[in-house]
């Protein structure tokens, strides 16, 4: 949006355009005093605002910098303009849109000089330049990019990068448009949701348009949150009449309060704990992708309040680190008062007493296990050879023995902190219930506690339909998610799922199960996985992993008569320093296996995969190169795709490889299990 001194003569004194309503006064500073004779203006959308359309209202400040408006309740986007020394400068509100509400309010705008346009050189659709606050670079601070018809510029955007010691971001992206602005964390956890006295910046001209064959340079500049007096020291003169916004948020009784403990009850301090407004009826983990303005640190007591003034549904997470899926090392936690990981929320009303129980994501396997619960015995579900026992949507928040035939008709979470046991011959069926439409069963486990799964050869454990006619696709998955330590899965068959088993962040043991009939056998990314001795037969996908992050081993499996035997995708986030963030060199152990008669791939490269991945060790159904060659999908068929390294490779099956029998069911070395080379 190009600087205007908007021509109308409403502005020439100040206005009350639209009547008696709320009255908003403030005053507009620079960093060398109030600017008197700036025109502050109002719009109701951010699309008028960048489009230059009349405001709403708007007013001159007087001597002192001082303006007053009247407008109805409502959200309104504040900005202003004016000159010191024939310099132009620029105001826009971080809190923007700002609610006027039953309360008189005080807004301050603190202006910052007018950024230049943007001046485009040869490049290949980038945003760079430098942030400064004061004139000096801002260093470390973060630059993220949004749509322009995003409500708010809050959270994380399409894109989120840090800047270097020197203030100078660079960011790659698409071609587009798109609002361009800057936080500078004064001190504590670098991307935590700003509070008084950090930097916020944004850019005069925005939006910004990123051209496919040219690089964007420019430079903005930044302002202190809440924090006039940091900013320009002059005399206050505003009323005790008149709430400001921090004074409004302080003292908001209309939101979500809890507490953060850990499995022991002791209260975490110093995480931010999140809530994202929901469009579907659970929370899903691509929400942690896009951000949220609605946030609250804990403090010492693990206590936190979220103010909120808009009706919907809220999932809440908890944790220490902003951006993307739970990170190795941190500390995280979804809330699971219920399956949905939500709390409803009514405009004008608290809901109190949300308790969210958080760990370390993937600690040292010497970390304790923090999912085993030995103070009380388990409660015991099921029984052998008896009735099939139903169970609906419903959280498990001690440790639970399943046994016999369970049937799921909803969302089974297993809290962390608790120990969902099953035994062996036990089997868990799920039926088909599609309450999104989405075409896939909605019956899961998830597991942010822990699962041990422990069947034996000769009583196997099995996650299937309960359907008459079981297909594809009939129930979700069996869920890992940033989990407790100690998850074992033996001698375990998964069929009619979309994935048999999905492990994210999470440390989890997979031997001699049976993976068959899915959409996907196996799926993860971040994870400290072991899987041996395991068949993937007529999946679509047998194995689909996204990073190269964590302690992966996966050795002496059967992996055929999938349409792709193994898959590796890239994963398209959106996270502060991505480029970085998604630079995982932890080369998977694939190694030992039998990777053979895949229908169209054994193992493929998903789009834009640019990481090489080796997997050489394993026999691939032929001793000659040419024809494994003919199996891969990589760099030899896509020319922008990375390449999959499978040699040196064995020249023979791995004798022993896939689901072990019982030895009195077969020979030794000899597997029975469906799939042999």
């Amino acid at each position: 949006m190009m600087i205007r001194l908007l021509m109308f003569v409403i502005l020439l004194c100040p206005l009350t355009a639209l009547g008696a309503g709320i009255t908003i006064e403030g005053r507009v500073f620079t960093e060398a005093g109030a600017l008197p004779n700036a025109t502050v203006t109002v719009h109701r959308n951010y699309a008028d605002l960048l489009a230059g359309s009349p405001p709403v209202a708007a007013a001159t400040t007087d001597q002192e910098g001082v303006y007053r408006l009247h407008l109805p309740a409502g959200p309104y986007y504040f900005t202003a303009t004016g000159t010191v020394n024939g310099r132009p400068y620029y105001a826009y509100h971080g809190s923007n849109p700002v609610k006027a509400d039953e309360d008189n309010l005080w807004l301050a705008l603190l202006a910052t000089p007018a950024d230049p346009a943007p001046v485009y050189t040869s490049g290949t659709g980038t945003v760079e330049g430098v942030i400064t606050y004061k004139g000096q670079p801002v260093p470390g601070a973060y630059v993220a990019l949004y749509p322009p018809d995003s409500k708010t510029f809050k959270g994380l955007g399409v894109k989120t990068e840090s800047a270097d010691a020197n203030g100078r971001f660079k960011i790659n992206i698409q071609p587009g448009k798109y609002v361009i602005t800057a936080r500078k964390i004064i001190g504590g956890t670098s991307n935590r949701p700003p509070r008084k006295g950090d930097l916020y910046c944004y850019y005069s001209q925005n939006p910004v348009e990123v051209k496919e064959d040219q690089a964007a340079r420019l430079e903005f500049s930044c302002y202190p949150k809440i924090d006039r007096n940091s900013f320009v020291a002059v005399p206050i003169v505003k009323s005790d009449d008149f709430k400001t916004v921090a004074d409004r948020a302080a003292v908001a009784d209309s939101g979500i309060r809890g507490r953060v403990t850990d499995t022991n009850g002791r209260p975490l301090p110093g995480l931010t704990v999140l809530a994202y407004p929901l469009a579907s009826p659970v929370f899903m983990m691509y929400n942690l992708y896009h951000g949220t303005e609605y946030s609250s640190e804990t403090d010492s007591s693990g206590k936190f309040f979220i103010p909120l003034d808009e009706d919907g549904d809220y999932g809440i997470v908890a944790r220490d680190i902003l951006g993307d899926g739970p990170h190795r090392g941190e500390i995280y936690g979804l809330y699971q008062g219920n399956i949905r990981h939500a709390v409803t929320f009514k405009k004008g009303t608290l809901v109190d007493n949300i308790a969210i129980t958080a760990g370390r994501v993937m600690p040292p396997a010497a970390g304790s296990q923090a999912g085993e619960q030995t103070a009380m015995a388990p409660v015991v579900i099921g029984t052998p050879g008896g009735a099939p026992v139903l169970l609906a949507d419903s959280v498990i928040g001690s440790n639970t023995v399943w046994q016999g035939e369970i049937h799921l008709g909803g969302v089974i979470s297993v809290k962390r902190g608790a120990t969902l046991t099953i035994l062996p011959g036990t089997t868990v069926k799920f039926r088909r219930i599609d309450r999104d439409h989405n075409e896939i069963g909605d019956g899961e486990i998830l597991v942010e506690g822990r699962l041990v799964a422990r069947g034996t050869a000769d009583q196997k454990i099995v996650f299937t339909s309960a359907e008459g006619k079981p297909a594809v696709n009939d129930w979700s998955y069996l869920q890992f998610l940033a989990s407790d330590p100690g998850n074992v899965i033996e001698h375990c068959r998964f069929e009619y799922a979309f994935a048999g088993v999905m492990v994210h962040y999470a440390d989890v043991r997979i031997s001699d199960t049976l993976f068959r009939h899915n959409n996907r056998g196996l799926h993860y990314n971040t994870a400290n996985l072991r899987v041996d001795h395991c068949t993937f037969t007529d999946n679509r996908i047998g194995i689909r992993f996204m990073r190269l992050e964590g302690n992966v081993q996966i050795t002496n499996n059967n992996i055929s008569r999938n349409d792709i035997g193994l898959l590796f995708v890239r994963q398209h986030v959106n996270a502060i320093d991505f480029d970085r963030l998604n630079r995982g060199k932890e080369n998977p152990g694939i190694r030992d296996n039998n990777i053979f008669n895949n229908r169209n791939y054994n193992f493929s490269l998903g789009e834009g995969q640019d990481r090489d991945v080796n997997v050489a060790g394993n026999w691939w159904g032929s001793a000659l190169a040419t024809t494994i060659a003919g199996s891969i999908y990589d760099q030899d068929k896509d020319k922008g795709l990375s390449r999959v390294i499978y040699a040196p490779f064995l020249a023979a099956p791995v004798e022993g490889a896939g689901v072990r029998e019982p030895r009195s069911a077969a020979a030794p070395g000899k597997q029975t299990e469906e799939v042999q080379p």
